[in-house]
């Protein structure tokens, strides 16, 4: 199998099925060698529910549920070992409402000169709200101090990464946090990041709360350092 796309899903349940409909159109248009895999951290809704339905009526689509609710960290080393394809594409829920998923051949085919490829939404965009953009220019700086890593938008839900990288890292993380530990430990691999910017459309509907959990994930990275330092 090419390609297994990943999904953690949260409080998504009124955008599942536009969302599988959308990112299938968008993967058909690569490749008719994939997966979806989606994995339900613990959600309140129905979301379980409407997954499974979705299931039922494509043999592609894969779910699994953490019964109770485990982090994002935790959900994404699951997909990320569960994933069978030569090739895994992270996705938020909300994806196809902040991004143009045409790109998704464009942004495939930069995978073909590196080992992980991150769509930006933080080189330039106007449409971003400005205190997000703020926070998101402290975490580059904390990053870049603390690791060495010049990545722009560490925590982009949009991710294209190759499946034997991934497996050579050994990852712990279990909150938001896990998106520089991936980073961190394929730097020290000597893997190659590319970085590549996308017009991005925001929206507040997503999971992610800047006051909720921005604090968290700070403290979350800066314990990764500690341990990192550790050995």
């Amino acid at each position: 199998m090419k390609f297994s796309i990943i999904i953690p899903v949260y409080g998504s349940e009124k955008i599942l099925r536009e969302s599988y409909g959308e990112i299938s159109k968008a993967i058909k248009g690569v490749t008719k060698s994939y997966e979806i895999l989606f994995r339900v951290d613990g959600s309140p809704d129905n979301s379980l529910e409407v997954l499974k339905a979705i299931a039922e009526q494509d043999e592609r689509v894969k779910v699994s549920v953490n019964e109770v609710n485990r982090g994002l960290g935790y959900t994404l080393r699951k997909l990320f070992k569960d994933a069978q394809g030569k090739y895994l594409i992270y996705f938020d829920a909300d994806a196809f409402l902040c991004f143009d998923l045409s790109f998704l051949p464009t942004i495939i085919k930069r995978i073909e000169e590196a080992d992980a490829v991150i769509v930006s939404r933080y080189f330039y965009n106007p449409l971003l709200p400005f205190h997000r953009w703020v926070a998101s220019e402290v975490y580059h700086v904390l990053n870049k101090l603390l690791f060495s890593i010049d990545i722009r938008d560490i925590g982009s839900g949009f991710v294209v990464l190759r499946k034997d990288a991934l497996d050579s890292l050994q990852l712990k993380s279990d909150g938001f946090d896990i998106h520089a530990e991936v980073y961190v430990k394929m730097a020290e691999k000597g893997y190659k990041i590319l970085e590549v910017p996308l017009a991005y459309k925001h929206w507040d509907g997503g999971s992610f709360r800047l006051l909720r959990h921005g604090p968290k994930a700070l403290i979350s990275t800066l314990k990764l350092w500690r341990d990192i330092k550790k050995g």
